[in-house]
This record gives structure tokens, sequence and C-alpha cells, in this order.
């Protein structure tokens, strides 16, 4: 096994028995270690995975195998999609056996309860990384502050705002604004 597919099995098999919330809530983490610590994509490459694997059909894990699949190919597909999906599947087996018995005990009650503002926390902050790893000028924070908004304001599908930022990038590369993508 390469040192790059070793890398991304430590990184997301570390990972993944902490997401809570989905894949979605480690993307901070995700970019820490394939960015930042193992140096296995650059910012915008990693942008550019978190927006493909979202906009892609599926569950949000899809972003862990197109990181392996860029940096390792088939095989860093494959390790990647297991370091994820393995570990975790492990651990939910396990702890769902042993609290099966104890659903109303007052400990079981108070993780749930706690985790509700903890996956909120986390997916707040993927969505901070992810816009410090892609915006890079003032037109793009404001593409996001506005997108942000109208998400929080009307409540609409995520489509809409996904439709009129293709809009807006069809238009500004027509106008000669975005010439290098």
């Amino acid at each position: 096994m390469s040192a790059a597919v070793w890398a991304l099995f430590t990184a997301f098999s570390m990972a993944s028995l902490f997401a809570i919330g989905g894949a979605s809530a480690l993307i901070p983490e995700f970019h820490r270690q394939i960015v930042e610590n193992y140096g296995l994509m650059d910012d915008k490459g990693f942008a550019h995975s978190v927006v493909l694997s979202q906009l892609a059909p599926g569950p949000n894990m899809l972003l862990v195998s197109f990181i392996g699949w860029q940096v390792g190919g088939l095989p860093g597909l494959l390790v990647s999609t297991f370091a994820i999906v393995g570990p975790p599947s492990a651990l939910a087996f396990t702890v769902g056996r042993v609290i099966e018995g104890r659903k109303e005990a007052a400990w079981v009650k108070a993780i749930k309860t706690s985790l509700s503002p903890i996956v909120v926390g986390l997916t707040l902050a993927s969505g901070t990384v992810t816009a410090r790893a892609a915006d890079h000028d003032f037109v793009a924070w404001a593409l996001t502050v506005g997108s942000a908004a109208f998400m929080i304001a009307y409540r609409r599908n995520p489509l809409w705002v996904i439709g009129a930022g293709a809009c807006v990038g069809v238009l500004a590369y027509r106008l000669g604004f975005m010439p290098g993508v």
C-alpha cells in the first residue's frame, strides 16, 4: 500500500469514530488531515471535492470516496470507503447491542439530548472550513453569505441556491471574470 493510501486510511479511520452528524460534520477534520497534515490535496482541490460530492446523488460519505479516488485511484477509493464505514459500523453494532435493553435509562436519554447541539456545531464548523477553503475574494464571500442568508430566511430547497450559483458562475465566465476556470 502506498504512503498516500496509508495516509488516507489513517486519516479516515480515525475520523470515522467521531462522525457525530455524519461526514458533513467531519469536513473540518478531513481538511486538517488531508490538506494540512498529509498535504495530499490543496485548498482548492479539497473545496472542489466537497462541492462535487455534495452535488452527486447519494450519501455525504461520497466525499471520502471521491477524495480517495483523487489521491490514490481505485485503491485509494476502496481503502478510504472502508476506513470511513468499517470502524463506525463495528462501533454502532456494539453500542446498539449494549443499549438495546436500556432505552429508558437516564444516561441514554442524556447522551441523546446532548448530541443534538454538538451536531449543529460540527455542521456549522464544516460550512466555515469549506468557505475558507473556497472563498478567496469578495465576490465568493458575498455569494457564501448571501446563500446562507437565503437558506436561513426562506427555508427553500438548496437546489435553488445551487442553480443560482451555477447561473452566476456561467455569467461571470461569459463576462470574463473567471478566465482561469
